[in-house]
């Protein structure tokens, strides 16, 4: 049961709370720019109502805070699938042409998906989470997010670097390579990383998203979705990402130093400042490193950038000597959920999560199973 506030803390959440209501309120008036219309005697038709709706879902210029710098605030979402990565088959091609994305639309609509059940033991594994629980969005225009190098590629990687391929690296569960600093074994990683609950990978774990928060799996709605709020100070951005929880993150704007570098923290140490209408923030001090980058000497800087009131546009580079042999930047656009169904509802990753007792069961078995060879 909640224990029940004192009166001091309710005093303190019903400040906070109207300090809220009156934040939002100042931000509505900024952003309208004009006073409430009258109401008119006229009655509105439905084509007067039609082209009012095709108006009002035309972007506008991109609004201001009450204290001037551009508002970033909003839940904004993936709109469009585009892969990290451009392909072979689109190789020194930046563009798909209406044709191309008509066709890839149309082969994503005539795919049953995984909703039907085969017979084979691993289709019915594979097939267990349906179309419930997946997301297929439209093909965007580009053939990559990643726009530089300009083929569109991840550059080549450093000599003997343990950069992988995978979302964090190629360690269990998408756990990053981290280590190399005498902290012991990285969760997730090695042959005994399923021997206890402390060495199991973050994902089984529901410990929440990394910071990097890339669309590395958008049919599993992978970092498609997040949510700013701002205050002259600060950015707060909450970030969801399917069953492995969200994150929190604070960006501060006051010109403060990072943390120590012994200091390591999952969703890093975010900085931020601007630029004309950008956002700059620069996080260090990760706990691992993306795609297997060395956390001591990884950085990520990202630039946010509201195009209009509709667009948000995050250009994230990723820069590591220890792994890539130079930065590299992915462009990404969002579009900004309404603000009358605004909600992220939470993948209460810890309801109904069996994955940790099973890898968990699975090791003792294994345990066993050594035990009576040895006999």
């Amino acid at each position: 049961m909640r224990k029940p506030e004192s009166p001091h803390q309710a005093i303190v959440s019903m400040s906070v709370a109207a300090g809220v209501v009156a934040l939002v309120l100042a931000a509505a008036l900024s952003m309208s720019g004009q006073a409430p219309a009258s109401k008119s005697s006229t009655p509105k038709t439905p084509a007067a109502t039609s082209t009012k709706k095709a108006e009002e879902a035309k972007p506008g210029p991109a609004p201001r805070t009450p204290w001037g710098e551009p508002d970033l605030q909003g839940t904004w979402e993936l709109e469009a699938n585009i892969p990290l990565e451009r392909s072979a088959a689109n190789a020194n091609k930046e563009f798909l042409t209406d044709e191309e994305i008509a066709a890839a639309d149309k082969a994503k609509s005539v795919d049953p998906g995984r909703n039907a059940r085969s017979g084979n033991a691993e289709q019915d594994v594979n097939g267990a989470y349906n179309a419930v629980f997946n997301s297929v969005l439209k093909t965007g225009r580009r053939t990559s997010l990643i726009i530089d190098p300009p083929d569109g590629r991840l550059p080549p990687l450093v000599p003997g670097a343990r950069g992988g391929r995978g979302f964090f690296g190629g360690g269990g569960g998408g756990r990053g390579a981290g280590g190399g600093r005498g902290r012991g074994a990285v969760p997730g990683l090695g042959p005994d990383a399923n021997d206890n609950p402390e060495t199991l990978a973050q994902n089984p774990r529901c410990l929440g998203v990394q910071a990097t928060f890339m669309p590395d799996n958008t049919l599993f709605a992978q970092g498609t979705v997040f949510q700013i709020v701002q205050s002259p100070r600060t950015v707060g951005i909450y970030m969801e990402d399917d069953h492995a929880g969200g994150g929190n993150r604070v960006v501060y704007i006051d010109n403060r130093p990072h943390l120590p570098a012994n200091i390591k923290l999952y969703l890093g140490d975010s900085t931020g400042h601007w630029e004309g209408n950008t956002l700059v923030v620069e996080t260090t001090n990760f706990e691992q490193g993306y795609r297997g980058a060395d956390p001591d000497s990884f950085k990520m800087t990202e630039r946010f950038t509201r195009i209009d009131a509709h667009t948000l546009r995050r250009d994230v580079t990723f820069d590591d000597p220890k792994t890539w042999t130079r930065p590299w930047t992915a462009r990404i656009e969002y579009g900004r959920a309404p603000s009358d169904r605004h909600q992220i509802f939470d993948s209460a990753c810890h309801e109904g999560n069996y994955a940790m007792t099973g890898m968990l069961v699975g090791a003792r078995r294994e345990e066993q199973k050594a035990a009576q060879q040895k006999k």
